[in-house]
């Protein structure tokens, strides 16, 4: 019999609506999952794996507790391998047995009986859409991100720009000293955080990207006094739309965030140059959902212990 012939199994519906495999599903319980349909099925492991994408032995582990599934592309794999109806399907993707079923009322609101939710698809691929959605690009170096969004299409009807990083490159050396100068006398509002050029963390970078000591720490600092060269040469009354800072934390991302609409993140990778890294572009598309807050969030922290300069 081929591997095929023998997985081709179905589980029956009644399976989702029972107080087991509810519970098991709101708690996300992917063991207690696969020890009911075997249960009910009599199907093994190895079948079981193909049918959602694992090995035998990791479905092994699975039921036996030695792992526990928790991410979301693994939970929607294996909600599409069993056939879960749309109801069991947002229970899982929720971890909430409350979305799954909803009762039906009489105009007096009696309940008469419980019903399917009638939007439970659109509630699951909501769930999956709040993770990942607001992600429009990733180019696997910023080389390749410049060639593609170059800095003016980026900034030149920028109102408001918030960027934490390294030497902050793309402002301060792909973008014109004249043109920022313009931004901020039409009205934009500027924040800009450096690592410190004499801090632990630039030295710590400088190690691992295997450069001569104070090599990133000069580049940043030429940055670091182009900027304030910039905000000095303004009109008195507008200087303070120019804020800059430095802090002294490790390096991980390098954030930027224009009109409270679009985020770039540019990450920094053991032993890569920053040039050399991804860059992932955001948009925000809901108030609180999505990852343009995670990187908002991480600005407005390294933003509050920065020192002003």
């Amino acid at each position: 019999m081929s591997t095929r012939t023998a997985t081709t199994f179905s589980v029956p519906e009644h399976l989702w609506d029972t107080d087991a495999m509810l519970d098991a599903l709101a708690a996300r319980d992917i063991a207690q999952v696969f020890r009911l349909v075997q249960r009910e099925t009599r199907v093994s492991q190895t079948h079981l794996g193909v049918a959602t994408g694992l090995s035998q032995a990791q479905v092994s582990e699975i039921i036996g507790g030695g792992r526990r599934v928790s991410s979301i592309d693994v939970l929607t794999r294996i909600s599409t391998g069993l056939c879960m109806p749309s109801e069991a399907r947002v229970v899982l993707l929720l971890g909430d047995r409350g979305h799954g079923i909803a009762p039906t009322t009489t105009l007096s609101g009696d309940v008469i009986a419980a019903q399917p939710a009638p939007y439970a698809q659109a509630l699951a691929e909501e769930a999956l859409a709040e993770r990942y959605a607001d992600v429009e690009a990733v180019y696997p170096s910023r080389s390749e991100f410049t060639s593609k969004m170059p800095p003016h299409a980026l900034f030149d009807c920028a109102t408001d720009i918030r960027a934490v990083g390294l030497s902050l490159n793309l402002i301060c050396q792909q973008y014109a000293d004249s043109q920022l100068a313009q931004l901020v006398e039409n009205g934009a509002r500027l924040r800009l955080l450096f690592l410190d050029p004499a801090g632990a963390a630039m030295r710590q970078r400088e190690i691992e990207e295997d450069m001569t000591v104070g090599h990133l720490g000069a580049l940043t600092m030429l940055n670091l006094q182009g900027v304030l060269r910039v905000r000095d040469r303004l009109a008195a009354d507008i200087r303070d739309r120019i804020e800059v800072a430095t802090y002294d934390q490790t390096i991980r991302v390098n954030v930027t965030l224009i009109n409270d609409s679009l985020c770039v993140a540019q990450q920094y990778l053991p032993h890569a140059r920053g040039v050399e890294s991804p860059t992932m572009v955001i948009k925000k598309r809901w108030p609180a959902a999505g990852l343009y807050h995670v990187f908002e969030r991480t600005f407005d922290e390294l933003w509050s212990g920065g020192q002003p300069r």
